[in-house]
């Protein structure tokens, strides 16, 4: 369904896909774009296409991998900064929700005068809940401070892959560029915090895996994917999706306008693909392994730079602090969850023996 065109993102793209009804995408009127619309405005197959085309050759593996040492200096900073807090430290806090939004900072070229407008929207961001109302007036706030980043990058470009995008030749509209800001802002910030911090609770939940990973025998890379399959940040959808036509899968009949749910989740715990699906073995992680980023057209923008700050601050975290243990007994930890997603609610620690 990831990868099959007849399932779409938006409700209705008949005449996108098969120019019924109203003729050429190009003869369409297009809609005045929402604040924040999930990335809908370019969903269309040949409006996605196209804005694929432009941004991954900005964002992908490449541009990942040249952000590392950033990346890591970043972790740096920020375990510099544990180490003088006083102890119990909450790595939900003071860790994992805070390297997110300073490698955005990084990634965008995020000028200081600005950086407070994110700062404010990530704050809010948390305390939104599950009220859908309060995610849209959030979500507003965070369009006006990507407005204004925009605009400052249009003054002044640098060297950053949101100025690249703008100097490229048949540049995107600023709407698109402002929903390219949007939507790695808001996949790059609570959804790696989050899996950043389930990554963590599933090693403090599995102490012998853990030893493992803090001994060098399991390669770092690979314990990241066994920590995607199996503490994966959402609540186990891939997002709604719509059959645009009558579809037949394993035998049923998925209608034409139907809302379809994929389960991400279900699928990095098939049996018939992995043997004891519902233990962590850090040793078969592979990218192969799961579907955490999709799969197809709408695979994740951000998947590489996500592994990146992963990689990064695990293996930077344990490094650092050999004896880093929880205070609470692991079956304490409180779990908070909302719609998109679910993750430990404080990660306090002592660092070292003492603490």
């Amino acid at each position: 369904m990831l990868t099959d065109e007849r399932f779409s993102r938006r409700p209705v793209r008949a005449r996108a896909v098969d120019g019924q009804a109203g003729g050429s995408p190009e003869g369409r009127a297009r809609p005045a774009a929402p604040a924040f619309d999930f990335g809908l405005s370019i969903a269309d197959p040949a409006d996605h296409a196209r804005w694929r085309r432009h941004v991954n050759q900005v964002f992908n593996v490449r541009q990942a991998e040249a952000m590392r040492p950033q990346v890591a200096q970043l972790v740096e900073e920020l375990l510099d900064e544990l180490a003088r807090t006083p102890p119990p430290v909450d790595l939900m806090e003071r860790f994992a929700f805070r390297l997110p939004l300073r490698v955005l900072y990084a990634l965008f070229e995020v000028p200081d005068d600005i950086r407070p407008a994110f700062e404010e929207w990530a704050a809010s961001l948390l305390d939104s809940g599950a009220s859908m109302a309060a995610f849209g007036a959030v979500m507003s706030r965070l369009h006006r401070a990507a407005v204004e980043l925009l605009g400052v990058r249009r003054a002044r470009p640098g060297d950053g892959p949101l100025s690249q995008l703008i100097r490229q030749p048949g540049e995107l509209t600023d709407d698109e560029l402002v929903s390219t800001v949007l939507l790695l802002a808001v996949a790059g910030y609570e959804t790696v915090a989050t899996q950043l911090g389930n990554g963590l609770l599933a090693l403090f939940q599995h102490p012998a895996e853990l030893a493992r990973l803090r001994s060098g025998e399991v390669a770092l890379d690979d314990a990241v994917e066994e920590i995607l399959r199996y503490a994966q940040a959402s609540t186990g959808f891939a997002g709604m999706m719509y059959a645009t036509c009558d579809v037949t899968v394993a035998g049923v009949v998925v209608p034409a306008g139907a809302a379809v749910l994929v389960s991400i989740d279900s699928a990095g715990r098939d049996e018939l693909r992995l043997t004891a699906p519902e233990s962590f073995d850090l040793c078969r992680g592979s990218v192969g392994s799961h579907l955490v980023f999709g799969a197809g057209a709408h695979f994740c923008l951000g998947a590489p730079l996500a592994r990146v700050e992963l990689q990064e601050s695990i293996g930077r975290l344990f490094g650092r602090f050999p004896a880093l243990a929880l205070v609470t007994p692991v079956a304490d930890v409180a779990i908070a969850s909302n719609r998109f997603n679910r993750r430990p609610a404080r990660l306090e620690v002592r660092l070292r023996p003492h603490d």
